[in-house]
Order: C-alpha cells, then sequence, then structure tokens
C-alpha cells in the first residue's frame, strides 16, 4: 500500500470464520487426497491395491473432522458448568462413542439419534455409525473395510454431516454469551482465560 507516496508493505491479516484453523486444514487435506491422480496398479501392490481403497485417507481424514467437530461441541456444551466440572466430565468420556452417547444423555436428557431425527438429519446418524465401524474394522486389521463405495459416500453426505453439526450445535450450544466462538481453539481459549482482567471498580 502507499502512504505518503511511499509503498509500505503490510502483513496479511484474515479474519476468523466459522471454523477453527484444524477444522480448515482437514477439510483441505480432504479435498487434495480425493482429486489427486490414483497411482497406476502395480503387479506386486495389486492384491493390497483390490483389498484397500487408494483413497482410504479421505476416510480417516473425514473421521478425524468429526471427532474434532465434536469435541468443540462438547467443550462449548459444557461452559455453562464450572471449568473442573467440565474438565473431568471429558475426561471421563474420552471417546467419541462414549461422548456421543451417556455424556449426551447425561447433559441434555435426550439421544443424540432422537435430535438428529427431530432436525431432520435422522440419515446422518445411519452414516456417522456405518462410517465409524467401518474405519474402526480398518483399524484393527480388516483392509477392505474401506472401499471406494465408502470412500464416495464420505465425500457425498460430508455436506449433509456439516449442516446437521451445525443444526445441533446450534440447537444445544447456542445461547450461552460466554461460550467460545466455534473457530476459537482450546490453546486460543486457554489464552484468553489466562489473560483476562477484572473489570475496573
Amino acid at each position: 500500500m502507499s502512504v505518503d507516496g511511499q509503498e509500505q508493505k503490510v502483513p496479511a491479516y484474515i479474519n476468523p470464520g466459522a471454523l477453527s484453523w484444524t477444522a480448515h486444514s482437514l477439510l483441505g487435506l480432504m479435498k487434495r487426497e480425493w482429486e489427486r491422480p490414483l497411482l497406476p496398479e502395480e503387479p506386486s501392490m495389486a492384491p493390497l491395491a483390490k483389498e484397500c481403497s487408494q483413497r482410504v485417507l479421505v476416510v480417516i481424514l473425514f473421521w478425524t473432522l468429526f471427532e474434532h467437530l465434536m469435541d468443540q461441541f462438547f467443550q462449548t456444551a459444557l461452559n455453562r458448568l464450572p471449568r473442573g466440572v467440565g474438565v473431568d466430565l471429558l475426561r471421563r468420556h474420552q471417546s467419541i462413542g462414549s461422548r456421543m452417547d451417556r455424556l449426551y444423555t447425561m447433559l441434555f436428557e435426550a439421544r443424540i439419534k432422537a435430535d438428529l431425527d427431530t432436525l431432520g438429519h435422522s440419515a446422518v446418524y445411519d452414516h456417522l455409525q456405518k462410517i465409524q465401524s467401518r474405519r474402526n474394522e480398518f483399524i484393527h486389521g480388516n483392509a477392505e473395510a474401506i472401499d471406494d463405495d465408502l470412500v464416495r459416500e464420505t465425500v457425498e453426505g460430508l455436506p449433509d454431516v456439516q449442516a446437521a453439526w451445525v443444526a445441533l450445535y446450534n440447537l444445544r450450544c447456542t445461547g450461552d454469551p460466554s461460550a467460545p466462538r466455534v473457530y476459537e481453539d482450546e490453546r486460543h481459549r486457554e489464552f484468553v482465560r489466562q489473560n483476562e482482567r477484572p473489570s475496573p471498580p
């Protein structure tokens, strides 16, 4: 930019959006993996290629993204409780399965499936259950669990999952003015907490 007739370099500044940087990065990695050309099948790799999709990382990255989004969801939902209570509940319910089942029911006296049904996202719950099950099978040694069909379903279902998460977040988390913004990660929240200053009298 020009200041008093002289060109000055100004660092670029980007306002945070509706997603955390982690979510943005994971979506970018999914896109890159989905669009990259497939490798030619080599004779020595043929048995593996027939069992496991070359784009298996799309599913792994998607589930990482979903766990990250649900972590944000529960961090915000627990914001109304004393911080120690929230931290302890998250420690007791560390797995995504436990959080979506027991912790969700404990906090809202409702089942997450029932909420998704009410919000018009019934198919998303079954979709997530399928991906979680197949992903777990893959992790435990079944390479065929993540095939090309599952990769395609994961990509095609991504907009519906995102819409369902936003609807669920609005239903259960929106309305608390002290809740952190959805794009703020835990390090940013901790920084804000440590640098809060009491209001002057």
